[in-house]
């Protein structure tokens, strides 16, 4: 592109001097031009065309000299480029404009030609980093016994899950970055609403608050087609996350632990005839929940992963389980 703009302004140049030439195959000058007390007689014809290259090199010889510089100067959009003829030498400034007013004064900022433009991905935040928290999430539920597996054992198989159907929604409704390192590496936390809802595989399940620890029954009396557990957590995390600029989006990683407050909890069953009974208590389940999760995606699409490193219920009063969860997230 700047050798073959080089060329044409070049080209420009040549032709301007050509032009002082006439070319006719009689030309007939009678006038002797002054230069310093010289004179040059020009008053014979001139009828070989290669006798101009000498005319017009006397002709240069002889007119009012030049500016020590002489510059041509071209505007191709935020960018002047200079052409400086300095005798036989050209040079090529390059300059950015800014234009500070409504009027056409710009004020130029030169640089070399051959710099490079730098920060080439400019972020929205230049003092801060852009954390992919806040958003709304969906993952399916369950949870693995103490030994990490994921059938549970005889004694608590009352509570085996409708994977299927077993939703837990985040609604993550404020972030904050920390930027570490050039705006691509930061620390997250925020703030979110959580709601997690386990579905019975037995719908004639129900749950009830014993005198000291959870208790169940089977209700054979009805045809119920749902049976549920739905908790809400206050949910604050702390992540590390790492952000890779891929064209115009960003490939981000993130890893760390979320802490959760129980705000509620309730059962829920709906009989064949859609009659619904819901009874809200605690059910001993532990009022806070720490877990780990990660998080990657790009743009504003991601997925996730959690698991739980404290267990649903509280010891001794509930069986030990472990909850865990995949998903898909849709940043604000």
């Amino acid at each position: 592109m700047n050798n073959k703009l080089l060329i044409i302004i070049m080209s420009i140049i040549s032709l301007n001097i050509s032009s002082a030439s006439v070319f006719a195959t009689n030309w007939q000058v009678n006038d002797t031009i002054p230069e310093g007390g010289a004179k040059i007689d020009t008053s014979s014809q001139v009828t070989d065309p290669a006798d101009f290259a000498d005319i017009e090199s006397e002709l240069d010889s002889l007119s009012p000299r030049k500016s020590a510089t002489d510059t041509t100067t071209i505007r191709i959009g935020k960018m002047k480029i200079s052409v400086m003829e300095d005798g036989k030498d050209i040079v090529i400034d390059k300059e950015e404009w800014e234009n500070e007013s409504d009027d056409d004064s710009w004020d130029w900022k030169g640089e070399d030609f051959g710099d490079k433009h730098k920060n080439k991905h400019k972020r929205s935040k230049k003092d801060g980093f852009e954390p992919h928290w806040a958003g709304f999430a969906m993952g399916l539920n369950n949870y693995a016994a103490a030994d990490y597996s994921l059938s549970l054992p005889s004694d608590y198989r009352y509570m085996d899950l409708n994977t299927n159907i077993s939703y837990q929604v985040d609604l993550n409704v404020a972030d904050l970055g920390i930027n570490l390192i050039k705006h691509r590496v930061g620390l997250v936390t925020g703030v979110g609403i959580r709601w997690n809802n386990y579905k019975f595989s037995n719908t004639n399940l129900i749950l009830i608050k014993g005198a000291d620890s959870l208790e169940y029954k089977y209700d054979s009396s009805q045809n119920y087609s749902k049976s549920k557990l739905t908790i809400s957590y206050l949910t604050i995390p702390l992540l590390l996350e790492v952000q890779i600029p891929i064209q115009s989006k960003e490939l981000y990683l993130a890893a760390g632990v979320e802490g959760s407050l129980k705000l509620g909890a309730h059962t829920k069953t709906i009989t064949e005839s859609d009659n619904k009974t819901k009874n809200h208590s605690d059910f001993y389940i532990s009022h806070f929940a720490a877990n780990l999760t990660a998080r990657a995606g790009y743009g504003d699409f991601g997925i996730y992963a959690t698991y739980n490193l404290t267990p649903l219920f509280k010891e001794n009063q509930g069986p030990e389980l472990y909850p865990y969860c995949m998903g898909v997230s849709l940043n604000f």
